[in-house]
């Protein structure tokens, strides 16, 4: 993705964070991660990394809202993240019986360590 794409995407996700503050929803600190960063979409000085960072913080604090009445699927849509930054397949896998207990994928090895530190947490 070319920077001037990711400051798109970036301030596209920008106004989905003005849409759920606005809201007046009981928020606690989604978003802290990505405002003590400092990096917003104006600021095209900032490396492409800077935005990198800022869009996946951003994106976390926003699935965290999303799913703020279902806790139970909060683990199956990091599962879904993770498979995605890996390069996976969208679609969950069946949920059929199978014959044998599936391997644990690990699509974190790709992953750079400001990623892995935010989904540990």
């Amino acid at each position: 993705m070319h920077k001037d794409e990711l400051l798109q995407l970036h301030s596209l996700l920008c106004q989905v964070k003005r849409f759920y503050e606005d809201a007046n929803l009981p928020l606690n600190d989604e978003f802290g991660e990505y405002e003590s960063l400092n990096v917003s979409p104006q600021h095209i000085h900032k490396s492409k990394t800077d935005h990198k960072k800022a869009v996946f913080l951003l994106g976390k604090g926003l699935s965290e809202v999303v799913m703020m009445d279902n806790p139970e699927n909060r683990a199956r849509l990091r599962d879904r993240f993770l498979r995605l930054a890996a390069g996976g397949s969208v679609v969950d896998p069946p949920t059929e019986k199978k014959t044998a207990p599936a391997e644990p994928v690990a699509p974190t090895e790709h992953l750079p360590a400001f990623a892995l530190a935010a989904l540990r947490q």
